[in-house]
Order: structure tokens, then C-alpha cells, then sequence
């Protein structure tokens, strides 16, 4: 019995330096698109072989649904990003990343919350301190923070892990 116990210890430790990684690359891309305006390409290549080694045990099934995902969110954010140049291609980049580390259920969530939350702090940012409407404000924090905010809210959910 003391094995089964050291097993779901081991499960649950090894599924938290997940997500606690996971949230340390976030902020790390968001400080750093906040101060330079761009993510590097290495960073975002070492968090994807960073995370893909430590959830390297996912069955087939989940990864090609996370790599339909990671599509999908590319192809979105793409369009964004020819038709509006709002974005730049590193937040396209970024957001394919966490289309494939979030999966579908944690990541139509995160978009939300991210929507919302640039949302909020654009027009408080127009109606408050008189930004200008050309104002380019880094869209990585935000998805930094909706990728977050959707890891904590499937923690307490599910009371588990990614």
C-alpha cells in the first residue's frame, strides 16, 4: 500500500514542477515582452522542449489533439495578425505554443480571460490616463496572464494538474 501512496505523491509532484515551470516561462515572456517588445525565438523554443520533456508521457490521442489546437491557434492568430498588424508574429508564435501545452479545454478559457483582460486595460488605459488610441501596448503579458489565470482555474476545478 505504501507504494500506491509514493506513486500518487510522485504523480502529483512530478505534474506540479509542470505547472509551476510553465508559469515561470509566462512571466518570463511577458516581462520580457513588456520591457523589449519582442520574444525571442530561442525562449519560446526551449520552453516548447522544456515542457514537451516533462509531459513527454501523454498518450498519442491528447498530443495530436494539443497539435490540432496549436494549429488552430496559430491560423487564428495569424489572421490576426496579416489582416490588423496589431500583433506582432512572436505573440503568434506564442499563442500556438500555448494552444499545444494548454490543450482545448484550457485554452478557449485562457483566450477569454485574455480578450477580457486587454480589453479592460486598453479602454482603462483610453478613458483614464488618455493613452492614444495608436498606443502599441505587448500582447504577450496578457496571454501570459490568461494562460495562467486558466492553469489555476483547471487546479481548482479538477483538483489536479495539466
Amino acid at each position: 500500500m505504501k507504494y500506491f501512496y509514493f506513486a500518487v505523491f510522485y504523480i502529483i509532484i512530478n505534474c506540479m514542477y509542470s505547472v509551476i515551470v510553465m508559469a515561470c516561462f509566462c512571466i518570463l515572456i511577458a516581462v520580457i515582452d513588456l520591457k523589449t517588445y519582442r520574444i525571442p525565438d530561442a525562449l519560446l523554443v526551449s520552453f516548447a522542449i522544456v515542457m514537451t520533456l516533462m509531459e513527454g508521457n501523454q498518450p498519442y490521442e491528447l498530443m495530436y489533439l494539443r497539435l490540432l489546437t496549436a494549429i488552430m491557434s496559430f491560423l487564428l492568430f495569424c489572421a490576426i495578425w496579416h489582416y490588423t498588424k496589431g500583433i506582432g508574429f512572436g505573440d503568434v508564435k506564442y499563442a500556438a505554443l500555448l494552444g499545444y501545452l494548454l490543450g482545448p479545454e484550457m485554452l478557449i478559457p485562457a483566450f477569454i480571460f485574455t480578450a477580457l483582460l486587454s480589453f479592460f486595460v486598453y479602454f482603462t488605459g483610453i478613458i483614464i490616463y488618455h493613452w492614444p488610441k495608436t498606443l502599441k501596448i505587448p500582447y504577450a503579458p496578457f496571454l501570459s496572464a490568461g494562460a495562467v489565470m486558466s492553469i489555476i482555474n483547471n487546479l481548482n476545478l479538477t483538483g489536479g494538474v495539466i
